[in-house]
């Protein structure tokens, strides 16, 4: 390998070290959590216990014990040895970011042959502000998104004359893909869509279609079930849209208090109207704001990547400000699949003729300090939050789940619930939650606002402990007149015995 090259590749793999640095760095000096982390690592078990698309979690009591949630990421997450799923899984997403990066530095590198544009490109996707909070739990969303990338890669170059080579894996990265995530797959559709119009080429959606045939015949009709989890989660959210930052006590329509039609507060940080989520938008992508400046096709597949780059950018931003659009969440989220193309795209832009003096060089680099900056105050943000902690284990959680452990069998309802899946999977007892995957009817019963009373709920699922943040909700407001015997207290957090009224 010539030295040229060595450089090359040694730039490359240091960018990604440092890559995976700002995304882990935020959990450093503490033990890292995540909302859905124990939720996957729960699945991986069971799928290495027993490989299988038949995997039961019969441990989450609100939803089906028959998991239907995409499986290609828990999969391949149990493939990995259990002390290093169990000990490192912290890592495991900006690791697969990183393998991101290295693809799109690679392929910058080789349509542009400017190691400057390769490294820009690398760069602008290390610092966006919404790829580094992604990764602060073990989720499927890193994942699903470099699959989109391969995918739309593979279906590009097929597309102009790659032959049946490329045709066979933009069928397997696309089938992947379809197996893995619901939002990439549903960017990776629209920009198909896009494409074949844009360039009168039907081959974009006839690799669509392949693609979904693809998915069901390799899963054995598992796909069906996927897809069917996707409706079932559309429709809870839809029912459930307008409680969405409620209090699942304060504002419940059980409390002795006038009728409650919408929750008296709005949902936390940034989560409220339509221009706060486009400030949410803009502060985690502040690229977007150059890449209406970037021209198409300065080097070979440039007016195709460009086209996948703004055809996410528009859809985050209209997705902001049309519900109907939100089918998968914020209108940000589009953006997760659209960080490959526009960090392309702005890099190649700059990297023309005379490019950096040109407006989009100048804006390139304002939406570098602005993303320095956004990602700054997401880390002060996360070590200054105290209630609902998602980025880390917080004081006194895991004391209270170890005790947990070593009591006799009885389900557990926990507040807030962002702590139900890492009381589940470390206490080894059932919990009153489950909003992962499936029918979601009982979910609704207890989340977003609790609609059925707790003795009844109780119960019914055979719940004996509640273990709660008092800094979140106190005993008392649970269920006037139920009797509460505390069995412990670690920090904030309190640990009871049900009895009943």
């Amino acid at each position: 390998m010539a030295w040229d090259q060595v450089f090359v590749a040694t730039a490359g793999l240091l960018l990604a070290l440092a890559a995976v640095a700002v995304r882990a760095g935020v959990t450093v000096g503490r033990r890292a959590g995540g909302v859905d982390t124990w939720y996957y690592l729960a699945y991986a078990d069971a799928f290495r216990a027993r490989p299988s698309l038949d995997v039961r979690l019969p441990q989450y009591l609100l939803q089906d014990e028959r998991q239907s949630y995409a499986p290609l990421f828990p999969s391949a997450l149990a493939l990995l040895p259990a002390v290093v799923r169990k000990r490192y899984y912290w890592l495991v997403s900006p690791a697969v970011d990183a393998v991101h990066l290295l693809v799109l530095y690679t392929v910058a590198y080789r349509l542009t042959g400017s190691l400057s544009v390769a490294l820009a490109t690398g760069v602008i996707f290390a610092i966006t502000p919404q790829l580094v909070s992604e990764t602060r739990s073990l989720n499927g969303r890193s994942f699903g998104i470099l699959l989109h990338s391969l995918a739309m890669l593979a279906t590009v170059r097929f597309s102009i004359g790659g032959g049946g080579p490329w045709l066979g894996l933009a069928l397997v990265f696309g089938a992947a893909l379809l197996l893995s995530s619901a939002s990439a797959s549903a960017a990776w559709a629209a920009v198909c869509a896009v494409l074949a119009f844009r360039f009168a080429d039907p081959r974009y959606l006839l690799v669509l279609v392949g693609a979904l045939a693809l998915a069901l015949v390799a899963s054995g009709g598992h796909f069906a079930r996927v897809v069917r989890n996707y409706v079932q989660a559309l429709q809870y959210w839809r029912r459930h849209h307008a409680w969405f930052g409620a209090h699942p006590i304060r504002d419940s329509p059980l409390r002795d208090s006038p009728e409650h039609s919408a929750p008296a507060q709005q949902p936390g940080f940034l989560g409220g109207n339509a221009l706060q989520q486009l400030l949410r938008l803009l502060g985690e992508n502040p690229f977007i704001l150059a890449l209406p400046l970037a021209p198409a096709g300065v080097f070979p597949w440039g007016p195709r990547l460009h086209v996948w780059a703004v055809t996410l950018a528009l859809l985050a931003v209209l997705a902001t400000f049309l519900p109907p659009l939100r089918a998968f969440g914020p209108g940000r989220h589009w953006m997760r699949a659209g960080a490959f193309p526009t960090a392309f795209t702005l890099a190649a832009g700059i990297g023309s003729r005379d490019g950096f003096a040109k407006p989009l060089g100048v804006v390139t680099v304002a939406g570098a300090v602005l993303s320095l900056a956004a990602i700054a105050f997401y880390y002060w943000y996360l070590r200054h939050r105290v209630v609902e902690q998602t980025a880390f284990v917080p004081e006194g959680l895991a004391p209270a789940v170890e005790h947990l452990r070593g009591l006799p069998a009885g389900g557990i309802f926990c507040l807030p619930s962002v702590y139900a899946d890492f009381t589940c999977y470390h206490s080894g007892q059932p919990v009153l939650w489950g909003g992962h995957c499936g029918d979601l009817t009982r979910f609704g019963e207890v989340f977003p606002v609790l609609r059925v009373p707790l003795a009844e709920l109780f119960g019914r699922y055979g719940v004996r402990y509640v273990l709660i943040d008092g800094s979140y909700v106190r005993s008392g407001e649970l269920a006037p007149g139920a009797r509460l015997d505390e069995l412990g207290a670690w920090g904030t957090f309190q640990l009871y015995e049900w009895r009943a009224p």
